[in-house]
């Protein structure tokens, strides 16, 4: 038997007897068997145990009740990868609250619209963040707050909860570390945590915002039990053992580190490392001084990581695992990943805020090839799994976009899911959750994908993507593949563009390798060579990965790439 089949068994011994609790539940569970281990170790090198984690989560959450929280009621928390991020995360649900972690690089509007959509009844925020200025922001936004009074705009909202790493103090503020101070009794703690009515693991422990790559962020509902359930299903499938050290730097707002990374990894008593702004050098310096095992990120990281390494070449003897996801990845930079890093384990997978994370993934075990072709399949229920989904908690099939019929497998379509993973919906917004769940109760992914016999799913592309020259479709994604397979280029991404003539037309974006010099003309050249000549890109532009505009998880943001298009559509030239 091998190595990973030997974890997986041991973690399906040591859950035996679990049932899904709530995420706070957890932690103190975890926390009475890791009780001095160490779960949070920031950049600067500063380590927080489970006990002392705990500890504070609970003085804080006691806190928030103190000061007014009310079952239910949603907190925002606007805050970078920090011991403070988890402790507030933990402290909100001991508190029988609902979070509302926000990205922390939004601009003033954005936050401002969030901050109203979700009914936020109190901030938890970071006071400033490289050249940001929360404070300033926040009383721009709602400046009847900081006077003690009720704004118009934002009714629901009490107090502002201010964390300052330079222990600065706010005028009509609350500040982190004193609201801590003021609940040293245990006793006090204790009495006013045991007076809320018990958590359910049904009840909304988030209101994760989507990233609003289409439309207008979203407030999706994820329960305990969805995120409980997803952690489960990471660990057995990638064999997590006791002890794994795992490297975050994406962020916790995000489901993926959140799940895959701080539920997941609590729960054999992992060791966390943050890292706040993404730095490749510094990570690798990280990972080498606390000897981290696994790496959680998006490509866009991993592209940096391995850029990098090939410079530095530094100690990642301890490394073997890596779960990257998020974005397309080339074969070829897969083998990288393995060859420059020494990765064993390599995988990657499917997620969406609305079914908790990572719910598709390859195994470890899995031939590379897979990677590049697949996103994976069901994660494992393990003994929590439903018996009318197989085992699983989840299901995913084929939705035929013309007809409406469903298909297991060897058919291509919506990829449509449901099962406990899946949300029931959005945040006070019924015409969307009526939009992306069907009559048969299925929630509708908006990817086109291809299921085959054995469950592996691969993507073709997002409905919403995919654009129509003259009378005939065209999938980007189709385009990107084929663009990917030439040894010059890294990355490649289409968007469908307007075209007096044709109505739409393709242009591409194309990252290419370094120190390798190709002409616009070369690729299209190449790309007609293997393309049907209705799906050439009219108009192809070489950039910089830097130069492309992300999501907060990573993802290229096509919209923009179609605002520049717009903007500066003079310059670009046809290639036909």
């Amino acid at each position: 038997m091998c190595q990973i089949q030997l974890r997986r068994r041991e973690f399906e011994r040591k859950t035996k007897e679990w049932v899904p609790e709530t995420i706070h539940e957890l932690f103190s569970k975890m926390t009475k068997q890791y009780f001095n281990r160490p779960f949070i170790v920031s950049e600067e090198g500063d380590e927080w145990t489970y006990g002392e984690i705990e500890t504070l989560s609970k003085r804080l959450g006691a806190g928030l009740i103190k000061l007014g929280l009310k079952p239910k009621e949603n907190v925002t928390i606007i805050m970078p990868n920090c011991s403070e991020f988890v402790v507030s995360k933990l402290a909100i649900s001991f508190s029988a609250g609902v979070t509302v972690s926000l990205n922390y690089k939004l601009k003033k509007e954005e936050l401002k619209y969030l901050l109203k959509n979700s009914n936020s009844s109190y901030i938890l925020t970071l006071d400033k963040w490289n050249k940001v200025d929360f404070i300033s922001i926040l009383k721009d936004i709602c400046p009847e707050v900081f006077e003690g009074k009720i704004s118009p705009d934002f009714p629901q909202l009490k107090r502002v909860i201010v964390y300052s790493p330079s222990h600065s103090h706010y005028p009509g503020t609350v500040d982190f570390y004193t609201l801590l101070a003021t609940m040293k009794s245990s006793q006090e703690v204790e009495n006013l945590l045991s007076k809320i009515p018990k958590v359910s693991v049904e009840d909304v422990s988030d209101i994760m915002y989507t990233s609003g790559t289409t439309s207008l962020p979203k407030g999706v509902l994820v329960t305990h039990d969805m995120i409980w359930r997803s952690a489960i299903g990471s660990c057995i499938n990638r064999g997590y053992q006791d002890g794994r050290s795992l490297f975050i730097p994406i962020p916790f707002y995000h489901c993926f580190a959140y799940i895959e990374g701080m539920v997941a990894g609590s729960m054999v008593g992992g060791k966390l490392v943050l890292q706040g702004d993404f730095n490749a050098k510094q990570s690798l310096n990280l990972m080498m001084k606390y000897k981290v095992s696994d790496i959680l990120c998006v490509p866009t990281i991993a592209l940096k990581i391995l850029d990098e390494q090939r410079e530095s070449k530094c100690d990642l003897s301890e490394l073997t695992a890596m779960y990257c996801a998020g974005a397309e990845v080339t074969q070829k930079m897969w083998k990288e990943l393995k060859k420059v890093l020494g990765i064993k384990e390599l995988i990657t997978g499917y997620g969406m805020t609305e079914c908790a994370a990572g719910v598709l993934q390859t195994d470890p075990q899995d031939d590379i090839a897979f990677l590049s072709q697949y996103v994976g399949k069901t994660i494992p229920g393990g003994q929590f799994g439903l018996k009318e989904l197989d085992g699983n908690n989840i299901q995913f099939i084929i939705r035929d976009v013309d007809t409406g019929k469903y298909y297991a497998h060897g058919s291509q379509g919506e990829l449509v899911c449901r099962g406990p993973l899946v949300t029931k919906g959005y945040y006070n917004n019924q015409k969307e959750t009526t939009k992306a769940i069907d009559e048969n109760g299925w929630f509708r992914t908006g990817d086109l994908a291809y299921i085959d016999k054995n469950g592996y799913v691969s993507l073709k592309g997002r409905l919403k993507e995919i654009y129509r020259i003259g009378a005939e479709n065209v999938s980007p994604k189709e385009i990107e593949d084929v663009l990917s397979t030439h040894n010059a280029i890294k990355q490649a991404y289409v968007v469908g563009v307007p075209d007096e003539v044709m109505g739409e037309v393709g242009m591409a974006w194309v990252v290419l390798e370094s120190d390798i010099v190709i002409s616009e003309k070369e690729i299209f050249a190449f790309a007609n060579s293997k393309l049907a000549k209705f799906k050439v890109p009219k108009y192809i532009k070489i950039v910089k990965s830097e130069d492309l505009p992300l999501t907060s998880s990573g993802k290229v943001l096509k919209t923009k790439l179609k605002d520049v298009y717009a903007y500066e559509q003079s310059l670009y030239k046809s290639q036909f």
